[in-house]
């Protein structure tokens, strides 16, 4: 045990030095409570929060630090990252609970939406249980990662599965359970762990599915240099290529889900339930009055075309309109061929497209959680039909992701990457296009204001973000 703990703090040695031989097999909770390492996982989490001493490995607060100062969100790397933080988590259970075979259990909220009642109750000192927002994360799901069309995995290409699973049902899964998990902070809620070893498991799956979907080869540059979690832990980039060869654990199914849990396919309100494009199309929330923004350069690599300002979000839905001028709306359409394109009162060429949210801030009542929003641009497409437009989602909104970006200090700006192919046919009166938030709730949620956008618009970059 005490070995254990002292290669957890080598800052060079590679898993396969201290890793096992055979293959370990974590299963999903429902499977795993029944088993006797249920006793061995109780007894770690319980020893881990009383150590107060948060410098110690052995603490639980070690842990819920090394993701506040080091984990990475909205960049490379949020998959594999989270791979080794949970594969070094793991063996410090085992260290401290005495139990060598103890697994990192998931939890399936594909099949069972509801956190397991084991992290639900709060009586006789259950190290289990924090007080949440939500315990049912059924507005927080989506089938769209597991798309046939997402066949590249990193960020930064195009068709990318990590963004997209990011993205949602990730961040929205922290920010509909609220509370702990609605920030950095989340591992302090035990729920953190098995979250994120169904998010590790659905990247197997990812793997698994075939059809076309690939990773990186493990020659290529991306899997150089080493994952960070503190100064004398590290993991190389390369050994979280895969599950079982270097870190030698499986999931008991490593299978994409096959649809939705039916408590989420009843008929619900727009605020209930994610809303659709066809949705949006039927019943797009109303505009907004913001005062509006004029096109600008706003770095040496960016230029915006239009935007609003001071834009206040509550409970409701709400959409936002961008002026965007006919020459602009041309330069649009150029990008989407793949060509650069020039602008007016800019000597730059661009060639990729974003929508920025600047000086993003949460109140208080939105720090908690217990919602988010789905980010809808609404664009005019070239049509003989009047007003027709096209609803594409870009992200999600939420107090976890602007956590994650505040963590670094300064003005929190969140830019949504829009992939260039959907301006192929629009409109040339595009100053009609917005920016819709669809408010989904949790089944408890804050009224009012929960977060306000000092701008929101929408930038060209001289960099090829569509590649």
């Amino acid at each position: 045990m005490q070995r254990s703990v002292m290669l957890l703090g080598a800052s060079s040695i590679a898993p396969t030095v201290f890793g096992r031989t055979a293959l370990m097999v974590r299963p999903e909770w429902q499977s795993f409570k029944t088993t006797s390492h249920y006793d061995a996982l109780i007894r770690a989490v319980k020893l881990m929060k009383a150590n107060t001493n948060a410098n110690d490995p052995k603490s639980w607060n070690y842990w819920t630090n090394i993701h506040l100062r080091q984990c990475p969100h909205m960049v490379p790397y949020f998959f594999a990252w989270h791979r080794g933080y949970l594969y070094y988590f793991e063996r410090q259970l085992r260290a401290v609970s005495g139990d060598a075979n103890l697994v990192l259990p998931y939890w399936d909220y594909y099949t069972h939406p509801t956190i397991p009642a084991e992290f639900t109750n709060p009586n006789g000192g259950n190290p289990l249980y924090v007080e949440r927002v939500n315990t049912d994360v059924r507005q927080a799901l989506t089938m769209a990662p597991f798309s046939s069309t997402l066949i590249h995995f990193p960020r930064g290409t195009s068709n990318a599965f990590e963004p997209s699973f990011e993205e949602m049902p990730h961040n929205p899964v922290h920010d509909i359970i609220g509370n702990w998990m609605a920030d950095m902070q989340s591992p302090t809620d035990p729920i953190f762990w098995l979250h994120h070893a169904n998010v590790d498991r659905l990247w197997v799956a990812w793997v698994n599915a075939g059809a076309g979907r690939k990773m990186p080869a493990l020659t290529q540059p991306y899997w150089s240099g080493w994952h960070t979690y503190t100064s004398s832990l590290k993991m190389p980039r390369s050994s979280t290529y895969g599950t079982r060869t270097t870190l030698a654990y499986s999931y008991q199914n490593e299978a994409f889900p096959s649809r939705l849990p039916l408590a989420q396919l009843a008929p619900a309100t727009l605020h209930r339930v994610q809303a659709t494009p066809d949705d949006l199309q039927r019943a797009r929330p109303p505009i907004g009055s913001f005062r509006l923004s004029p096109s600008r350069q706003t770095s040496e690599q960016t230029f915006a075309l239009g935007g609003a300002l001071d834009v206040g979000l509550d409970d409701r839905s709400i959409s936002v309109q961008l002026p965007v001028s006919s020459e602009h709306t041309h330069a649009l359409a150029r990008i989407a061929t793949g060509s650069a394109a020039a602008l007016p009162g800019s000597s730059k060429r661009y060639r990729s497209v974003d929508l920025v949210l600047d000086d993003v801030e949460v109140t208080e009542a939105g720090k908690a959680g217990g919602y988010y929003y789905q980010v809808y641009l609404n664009i005019p497409v070239a049509d003989d039909a009047a007003s027709k437009s096209r609803a594409v989602l870009v992200g999600t909104l939420g107090p976890f992701k602007i956590s994650g970006a505040a963590r670094h200090g300064g003005p929190v700006q969140l830019r949504y990457p829009i992939g260039r192919a959907v301006f192929a046919d629009v409109a040339s009166e595009a100053g009609m296009m917005s920016v819709s938030f669809v408010r989904v709730n949790g089944d408890q949620s804050p009224k009012g204001g929960v977060i306000g956008v000092g701008e929101v618009r929408l930038e060209t970059s001289t960099e090829d973000e569509d590649s």
